[in-house]
């Protein structure tokens, strides 16, 4: 039996055996899983602490390991720059334990809830397709970080263990190998492509738009999926049914994108250019919004960073202080929006996917210009592409990865955007050591079951 608590919207706890029947009841201020899973409410509930596990998943070490591995930004942790890390150094398992406890809490709603739910079908649909949606995400991401070979076009390597069903006590017979990169982008794709189905278009509060999951948000992480499996055709109709859809925009300032939210006056400040994000919330640190330390002045843009962006780039003069501490993070109060999934990306990945498919098109140089002039609204665009400027794909496409990397610097990419495209990510990060290390503790656990990353000891 599973209980949660009714004051933290239902922190999972675990029971680690049998109980007696003395111990079997429940405990004041706790419910049990059939009777959280009954309502809407208490649900609905459940479901906002999976979001919520989400984000925390995805701060800290997780969100700033794309730039600070990536070229981006300096830092005094030289072992993740260099790759140094090693398997029992527990400083990083969070990047493991934290993504596989939202995985959970997605499963007790994708596997419990048709078994508990005593309201209408309908929004039991939309509450697991939300489930699915995060379960996606954190396999994706977890998957990014430390499947060997999955952002190079491995299908066969070695990812991680795929988690589909809820944890209900340890029982070391239900220990699981790590499956491979097919396998896990395989199930991601289905879980998004089931999300899409049941998702709604739209939802009616601006917040909810942003911070819930959309048939937009499903597809664009489905996008980013295929895009890092190299299946760009499909990562092309996937970030095109975002496209198509006309429930985007892009802002018409960079800067604008980080408001100040300091007020706190429940004005979120969410632009329709955000297809999914954590909103400004209490539910920070003092480190920063989300566990983010960007505001901290060890995290500074590194010289060769900043030599990428031409002069009057305002991504550039205004998002980057005088003294070259980075402004996207940074609100006092800690209330910030975390934006991780933004329509230019979905633009230069639809972008990047069609120039992989059908070479230098007009399409793809469209929504190349779109992204690059966004950036000058104070001075003439330096360039207005066409296609006659690109002599083969690879030109276009690496024109592309500029832009990538100047659009979403700070954001996490720059690590990942750099494997999958042949890149070296820094150059004290060696081939071998591309992926993390699985966390010692769970090769142990497992009995070696689960293997090390090559690179690593065994």
């Amino acid at each position: 039996m599973k209980r949660y608590s009714c004051y933290i919207y239902a922190a999972l706890l675990l029971s680690l055996g049998a109980c007696s029947r003395q111990l079997d009841l429940k405990p004041e201020g706790t419910m049990v899983e059939a009777d959280l899973l009954k309502n809407k409410q208490t649900t609905e509930s459940f479901l906002a602490d999976t979001y919520l596990q989400l984000m925390k998943a995805c701060g800290g070490n997780a969100f700033l390991l794309g730039d600070v591995t990536g070229n981006v930004v300096s830092s005094f942790d030289q072992a993740l720059v260099k790759g140094a890390v090693e398997p029992r150094d527990g400083n990083y398992d969070a990047l493991w334990s934290t993504y596989y406890t939202t995985i959970n809490e997605a499963n007790v709603i994708i596997t419990q809830l048709p078994k508990h739910a005593a309201f209408d079908a309908a929004t039991q649909q939309q509450f697991i397709a939300e489930a699915k949606f995060i379960r996606a995400f954190g396999h994706l991401m977890l998957l990014q970080m430390y499947g060997d070979g999955a952002l190079q076009g491995k299908p066969g390597n070695m990812g991680i263990p795929l988690m589909l069903q809820s944890f209900d006590g340890y029982d070391g017979s239900q220990n699981k190998a790590r499956n491979t990169n097919e396998e896990v982008y395989t199930q991601i794709l289905k879980d998004l492509d089931e999300a899409i189905a049941a998702l709604p278009d739209k939802r009616t509060d601006p917040v909810a738009q942003a911070s819930r999951a959309t048939k937009g948000a499903a597809a664009a992480l489905a996008a980013r999926a295929c895009l890092y499996k190299q299946d760009y055709a499909k990562a092309a109709t996937y970030a095109n049914m975002v496209l198509t859809a006309q429930l985007y925009n892009l802002q018409s300032s960079f800067v604008a994108l980080w408001p100040d939210n300091s007020t706190g006056n429940g004005k979120y400040a969410l632009s329709t250019e955000i297809v999914f994000a954590f909103p400004e919330s209490w539910n920070a640190t003092a480190y920063g919004n989300h566990g983010i330390y960007y505001s901290y002045g060890f995290y500074k843009p590194l010289p060769d960073f900043l030599a990428i962006y031409e002069a009057k780039d305002e991504r550039l003069t205004d998002l980057l202080t005088t003294t070259k501490l980075m402004r996207k993070f940074t609100d006092p109060k800690i209330m910030d929006n975390v934006n991780m999934v933004r329509l230019p990306e979905v633009m230069l990945t639809a972008a990047e996917a069609m120039a992989q498919t059908t070479g230098v098109n007009p399409t793809s140089v469209d929504l190349l210009n779109k992204v690059y002039a966004r950036a000058y609204t104070k001075n003439p665009v330096p360039k207005v592409y066409t296609v006659a400027d690109f002599a083969s794909k690879q030109q276009l496409i690496d024109r592309i990865l500029l832009e990538r990397k100047r659009e979403l610097a700070f954001e996490g990419f720059a690590r990942f955007d750099a494997i999958r495209s042949g890149q070296q990510p820094n150059p004290q990060l060696p081939a071998n050591r591309y992926c993390m290390p699985i966390p010692q503790r769970e090769i142990d656990i497992t009995g070696g079951l689960i293997v090390q990353n090559p690179g690593y000891v065994q």
